[in-house]
């Protein structure tokens, strides 16, 4: 997957599940994800994270932290509303 083209699903979704295969175990992992980060709750998190040439920066829900996620590894994002059975507002 491309830099824009998980910007632009993570953006449609607002919150997501983004699976990835990891790096040193190949194994298919996951975390819920959002690149708004305009809530308070997040802007009140410390990140010392700084994207780089083959990352994107995403807040993690499910680990309540930043992360630097590797778009070329990612295989799917699905939208939380859509796991959850919500219609998003």
């Amino acid at each position: 997957m491309t830099k824009l083209e998980l910007i632009s699903l993570l953006n449609q979704y607002a919150d997501a599940v983004v699976t990835f295969r990891s790096e040193n175990s190949k194994k298919l992992k996951y975390n819920v994800c959002t690149l708004d980060f305009s809530t308070p709750y997040i802007k009140n998190k410390n990140n010392r994270a700084k994207e780089h040439e083959g990352t994107l920066l995403v807040f993690c829900w499910d680990t309540d932290s930043y992360r630097l996620l590797k778009y070329e590894s990612v295989t799917s994002v699905l939208p939380l509303s859509s796991i959850l059975k919500n219609s998003r507002v």
